[in-house]
């Protein structure tokens, strides 16, 4: 009750203690709280309220590098999938945390998971029996170290010739590793015949080489001479390498 203006001062103490009594105290819930949280419900009971942290999105810290997913751990619960690597494909694996994992395609076993090819028609000449570059590469990344890689190559060559017999050597270099040889000089050989005349022609090399890497890698091929006083390629037409991955 309020004390009104007609009521007695000795009455004006009891008026106020009555009125600081009814005074519904139920709103002490709201006291309190932290900076970004938000007044939730704390039951079905009238006024009774909590602070709680905002749960309608999930933080940006969650993430910590390019590529990461985010992934449920248990009900309401978010978690982290971090990115897996090239080639691999997002799988259902109910033994893993959020249950799923990266991993490396099934099946994928004899399939060309990619080509590179390069041509060249810019001559170059080597003459002498120490292999040099040919002008003929290129590179290629596999996806997965367990793939192969098929190499095909088509080599222009013109010979002029200053003795009676007279060849070539070829081979084919995966970065500085020689993985093709073949032939008496351990490359090979690639004779004209025995007459003392000039000659045009091609050699095709198809070889099957295991880089168990995933990073770039450069082919090419080198050339020599034997017995001749050069050998110029791509006089002939233009040369060709291509690169195939196949996946394990």
């Amino acid at each position: 009750a309020v004390p009104t203006s007609t009521d007695l001062v000795k009455d004006g103490a009891v008026a106020i203690e009555t009125l600081g009594d009814a005074i519904d105290a139920s709103l002490v819930d709201l006291k309190g709280g932290t900076t970004g949280q938000v007044l939730a419900k704390a039951s079905g009971t009238d006024m009774d309220f909590s602070w709680v942290t905002d749960a309608t999105g999930i933080p940006a810290t969650i993430f910590d590098a390019k590529g990461d997913i985010i992934a449920a751990t248990a009900a309401d619960t978010a978690s982290r999938l971090a990115v897996g690597t090239n080639g691999q494909i997002l799988t259902a694996d109910s033994t893993a945390a959020t249950g799923l994992k990266w991993a490396t395609p099934a099946g994928g076993g004899g399939k060309v998971l990619q080509v590179v090819t390069a041509t060249t028609s810019t001559s170059t000449s080597t003459n002498t029996s120490t292999p040099a570059d040919t002008g003929l590469t290129a590179t290629i990344t596999p996806t997965a170290s367990t793939s192969k890689i098929l190499v095909l190559v088509s080599q222009g060559h013109y010979f002029n010739k200053n003795a009676a017999q007279a060849a070539a050597g070829l081979r084919i270099m995966r970065d500085s590793t020689q993985i093709w040889t073949v032939g008496t000089y351990g490359w090979a050989n690639i004779s004209v015949g025995a007459s003392n005349t000039d000659g045009r022609s091609f050699s095709s090399v198809i070889y099957l080489d295991s880089p168990a890497t995933t990073s770039a890698t450069i082919y090419k091929t080198q050339g020599s001479t034997f017995n001749t006083t050069s050998v110029t390629w791509q006089e002939s037409g233009p040369s060709m390498i291509t690169l195939m991955e196949i996946g394990a």
